[in-house]
C-alpha cells in the first residue's frame, strides 16, 4: 500500500484538499471530463471530499495490480460524486476497495421455487457488499470519462447509498 504511506506523509494524517497535488488533481479532472464541469465550489468540495476519503480508505491491488496514487485519487473522486452534497457518512460501513486488473468472475447459487439449487458464475466489472468492500475492475474504471456511458464506480458507490437506508 504505497500510496497509504504517501498519503499519510503527505497529509500529515490530515484530510487536507491542498495535500492533493494540484498536477495530480488536474490530471483526473482532465481524465474524468463529467467530473470538470462541476461548478468551482462544487469542484472544491469534491477535492476536499477526496482527501478524506483517501485518509479513511484502504486500497488493495488484486492479483498483482499495484494501485497508485493516481488511480486511487480517480476513484476517490468519482466515488465522492454521489455523497457530494450528502457527507462521506454515507460509507462509514467500510474500509475496504478492491481493484482488480479486469472484470471478476463471481460463484453463484441461486435456489428456484421447486428447491432446485443452480450454480453458475457471474463476470463482473464491479461489486459492492453489505458491509464490506467495494470490488472494482480497474479497466472499467478507466473508461470511466470516455464515450462508454457506465460508470462503474458511480454505479457501485450509490449500491453503498442504496445499502445505508
Amino acid at each position: 500500500m504505497i500510496w497509504r504511506r504517501w498519503w499519510q506523509r503527505l497529509a500529515g494524517g490530515q484530510a487536507d484538499p491542498q495535500r492533493i497535488p494540484e498536477a495530480m488533481w488536474s490530471q483526473v479532472l482532465a481524465r474524468h471530463p463529467f467530473l470538470a464541469e462541476l461548478s468551482a465550489p462544487e469542484l472544491a468540495r469534491l477535492r476536499a471530499l477526496s482527501s478524506q476519503f483517501l485518509a479513511d480508505k484502504e486500497f488493495t491491488g488484486a492479483h498483482g495490480l499495484q494501485v497508485s496514487d493516481e488511480m486511487a485519487l480517480a476513484i476517490a473522486a468519482q466515488a465522492c460524486l454521489p455523497v457530494l452534497h450528502l457527507g462521506l457518512h454515507w460509507y462509514a460501513d467500510f474500509k475496504g476497495i478492491v481493484v482488480h486488473p479486469g472484470a471478476m468472475l463471481a460463484p453463484r447459487e441461486v435456489h428456484d421455487e421447486a428447491g432446485g439449487v443452480h450454480h453458475y458464475t457471474e463476470e463482473l466489472s464491479g461489486e459492492a457488499m453489505p458491509g464490506g468492500p467495494v470490488m472494482l475492475s480497474w479497466e472499467d474504471v478507466a473508461q470511466a470519462g470516455t464515450n462508454e456511458p457506465y460508470n462503474v464506480v458511480i454505479h457501485e458507490f450509490a449500491h453503498k447509498l442504496d445499502m445505508s437506508d
